[in-house]
């Protein structure tokens, strides 16, 4: 960046390495087009209407789009320099620097025939264990249960990486204690003076909420009557707690409209509203009645007790004066 500042950047790619380097390369004092076949940006995560927001934002900074095509080919110079860049459409995009910043497949062909394989990725149960047990695998390359939604799922994120990480050397440790890997899908980024955090699953109806012509806005995910995933830009760390609470809480939604009306406000009521009790819906054990029940057993016992005393001591005073 520092050799080609004032000069042009073509970014190959509209997610997240895309939308992050084009505003380093920015902020650099570059000048920056987007390339990428989609309809818009993080189209993986963001809805149209989210992603008009930040492709506005980034237009006001001087960035250029190109969407709906990919890259061809590179004009090299005599000296191997990238000189421009020829897109499949024919557009030619003059370039200094580029970068391309299309995704990755994890490579698990040394694993082929050994380790199962899904999703892409090692499959691991919920102590991050391949088929292979002495075998762990974290990070993109692990397909792994998501306890919230039942399924295997391999995410490709520094938060996922860093936390299976940590809980694999945690079983490794103390394989007891460690318990199964509980994770909630979570994806964040910060450009600009922006800033995001989506917590869950983008599956089923979409509801945004917020004002989308200022700094805070969002918008939650409904599938099959529950919340869950949650979006929020421009939150502080207290709102963004709060949405990430509420989406593992996956909460039922009879009323979609009003759901849309209180926005942030109803994940903040969830998140603050005591948890309902569940002792009656789960089977007791024995001892647990018996911690219960015993304490009248001996009430009771002490009673009978006493009122056969009274009764004898009655009985005899009663005889003794007929004698």
């Amino acid at each position: 960046m520092k050799s080609c500042s004032g000069g042009n950047a073509v970014v190959i790619g509209g997610g997240y390495i895309g939308m992050e380097c084009a505003a380093s390369l920015v902020i650099n004092k570059i000048s920056v087009t987007m390339v990428f076949p989609e309809a818009h940006c993080m189209a993986r995560l963001f809805t149209p209407k989210i992603a008009n927001y930040y492709e506005e934002y980034y237009k006001s900074k001087g960035v250029n789009f190109v969407k709906g095509t990919v890259l061809s080919s590179f004009e090299i110079d005599t000296d191997g320099k990238v000189t421009a860049v020829i897109l499949k459409d024919g557009t030619h995009l003059p370039a200094d620097m580029v970068v391309v910043g299309i995704g990755i497949r994890p490579n698990t062909s040394l694993f082929e025939g050994q380790l199962t394989l899904e999703k892409g990725g090692i499959k691991v149960n919920g102590k991050l264990q391949s088929s292979n047990s002495s075998v762990y695998a974290v990070g993109d390359v692990a397909a792994f249960p998501v306890k919230l939604f039942g399924e295997i799922r391999r995410l490709e994120h520094v938060d996922s990486a860093r936390k299976s990480a940590r809980h694999a050397v945690a079983v490794i440790m103390e394989p007891v204690k460690a318990g199964e890997y509980d994770y909630l899908p979570f994806f964040y980024s910060r450009v600009f003076a922006l800033s995001w955090q989506f917590y869950g699953d983008n599956a089923g109806e979409v509801i945004h909420f917020g004002d989308f012509s200022g700094s805070t806005f969002g918008a939650y995910w409904v599938h099959k009557g529950h919340l869950v995933g949650s979006f929020l830009e421009g939150g502080t760390k207290e709102e963004y707690e709060t949405i990430a609470k509420a989406t593992r809480l996956k909460p039922a939604i009879e009323d979609i409209a009003e759901l849309e009306r209180r926005g942030l406000g109803f994940a903040l009521a969830i998140s603050q509203k005591p948890p309902e009790s569940t002792v009656a819906a789960i089977p007791q054990p024995d001892f647990a009645l018996q911690k219960t029940i015993y304490p009248w057993h001996a009430t009771a016992g002490v009673l009978v007790a006493a009122s056969v005393a009274a009764f004898a001591y009655w009985y005899g005073r009663r005889r003794h004066k007929r004698w």
